[in-house]
């Protein structure tokens, strides 16, 4: 299903691990080209300058493309079928996408990335433009949205599994987010009610299976995308319990009543997890040696900070941050010199992993390159000898 050369992906695994090595001293740069040559990548990768740049001239040659386009044929096309045509310019879009990708090899170019968007976008605003031009039997407006919502999160599935682009699997994971807080308001009659601790299971269980499957070699070329919906997924699991989003949920989803705004209605709950959390994050992160866990706790540290001033003012919201700056890059500076020589498993430097994700070996992949330019052999292991073919000269 995906369309990148799944061989190139390999080769592009194993030598952003090896180029681990050869930055860590590891490895020599002539061991690391023999590698390179074993195992070539066809890509089109610019850095991030030009993969921005792309990206930007995509766009402004989709928009002027587009509108030209559209100019063109108003008269004829537009005016009468303009859901059509916007359907029409994301099929273009994409047929686009495809032939970049798959003649011209671009992988992560920002051409790639700027029409996955495109495309994507285009064809969302082609469905809602259809769902309400042409009536179709939708029985409230909500069911609308449902409806419109089901087919983003399907399509950026789609996207997702297809190009592995892990932006796309971001704003899928959030739309099944979004799809599922909409079928509980519609068809649940406490829905309103179960919304926080609905986005805290559905968060809880997606960041498992990501958190399970991105080790294993079946994912291999989707890494990326789980790493970034494990960040996703404790994002959520966090703001979904904390006080001040729950109660501006509420405000939004019951309004102002006679007695003021809305109240959370389990403060002794949602008062600890505000709290707690981003310190259980830290926690469970040096235990497990969790990058993610870790960077995710530290960031929500601060946020729990800011929600708690909000509500209760110790200090002004300067001194707070200051505060717990100053703590954070405090305890960080001690952990770092504490742990510059390892103790119990733990340690500050960066450490390369001995397997590559698919069952290569690091290790057997630099002694095969050491052997790469090794000679055959000599030319004549015997001769010299004046004696027909004695083999041995007079000085033997």
């Amino acid at each position: 299903m995906i369309i990148y050369n799944k061989t190139w992906l390999t080769n592009l695994n194993i030598q952003d691990q090896v180029n681990s090595s050869l930055a860590a001293g590891d490895l020599t740069k002539e061991e690391f080209k023999n590698i390179e040559k074993a195992y070539p990548v066809g890509f089109y990768s610019p850095n991030i300058f030009v993969r921005s740049g792309l990206f930007l001239l995509t766009c402004v040659i989709a928009l002027f493309g587009g509108c030209l386009l559209t100019y063109i044929c108003w008269d004829s096309v537009v005016t009468s079928h303009g859901g059509a045509w916007v359907l029409f310019l994301g099929l273009i879009s994409y047929i686009a996408l495809e032939v970049v990708v798959k003649n011209k090899h671009h992988f992560r170019s920002g051409t790639d990335d700027a029409l996955i968007w495109i495309s994507g976008g285009l064809f969302c605003v082609a469905f809602t433009w259809l769902t309400f031009t042409m009536a179709w039997d939708f029985n409230t407006t909500m069911n609308t949205v449902v409806s419109m919502a089901a087919f983003t999160l399907f399509l950026s599935l789609f996207l997702t599994v297809r190009f592995a682009d892990s932006l796309m699997a971001l704003f899928c994971f959030l739309t099944a987010l979004v799809l599922a807080v909409l079928l509980a308001i519609v068809h649940l009659s406490f829905g309103k009610a179960i919304l926080p601790f609905l986005v805290m299971l559905l968060s809880a269980l997606v960041y498992y299976f990501s958190w399970s499957k991105s080790s294993s070699p079946k994912f291999i070329y989707y890494r990326h995308c789980l790493r970034f919906v494990q960040t996703g997924s404790l994002l959520t699991l966090y703001l979904a319990g904390n006080y001040y989003v729950v109660q501006e949920l509420g405000n939004q989803l019951y309004a102002y009543t006679t007695f003021g705004p809305y109240k959370v209605p389990y403060p002794v709950f949602f008062w600890p997890w505000t709290i707690l959390v981003p310190f259980i994050y830290t926690g469970l992160g040096l235990y497990k040696k969790n990058v993610i866990l870790l960077r995710t706790g530290l960031i929500l540290i601060a946020i729990a900070a800011v929600t708690f001033k909000n509500y209760y003012h110790v200090l002004p919201i300067e001194g707070t941050l200051v505060l717990i700056g100053l703590v954070t890059l405090g305890g960080s500076y001690w952990a770092i010199r504490y742990l510059k020589m390892p103790k119990k498993g733990f340690t500050s430097e960066e450490l390369n992993e001995d397997t590559i994700p698919g069952g290569v070996n690091v290790e057997s992949l630099i002694i095969a390159s050491t052997q790469l330019d090794t000679p055959s052999g000599t030319e004549s292991r015997f001769g010299g000898g004046d004696f027909g073919g004695g083999g041995s000269s007079s000085n033997f």
